[in-house]
């Protein structure tokens, strides 16, 4: 299968992200388009990190305090929604054929604690 062509404007991080996910997958036109937006969201947890190392970790507040650089946050929350990106994408695990969705995944591990208190019932644990 040939790659896609990375989306025009992605930096180093997204376009390694892209070029892998896509070498590797068949991505339906709706996950490009998603996959899109996690690269570029890669491209932006990147760029606050190289913001962080430049810049202090401590910064003056509204009042002259000393408080922590909101780029922290910024990161924090950009992180969580590459991992949802990426989660949503539903790519499948090593040594998986198909990926399971968010829900799929909440479904198996439910389903796996039932079986285990079941078996501990049981006494076949």
């Amino acid at each position: 299968m040939e790659a896609l062509e990375p989306p025009e404007g992605l930096a180093d991080a997204g376009r390694a992200l892209w070029l892998e996910v896509v070498g590797e997958y068949e991505l339906a036109p709706a996950e490009l388009a998603l996959f899109a937006q996690a690269c570029r969201t890669m491209d932006e947890v990147e760029a606050i990190s190289a913001a962080i190392a430049a810049g202090p970790v401590v910064v003056p507040g509204s009042t002259g305090q000393p408080r922590v650089s909101g780029l922290f946050a910024e990161a924090r929350a950009h992180r969580l929604v590459l991992g949802k990106l990426l989660e949503q994408l539903a790519l499948p695990a090593e040594g998986e054929d198909v990926g399971k969705t968010p829900n799929q995944l909440r479904a198996s591990k439910a389903a796996e604690v039932r079986w285990s208190m079941e078996r501990q019932r049981r006494g076949t644990a």
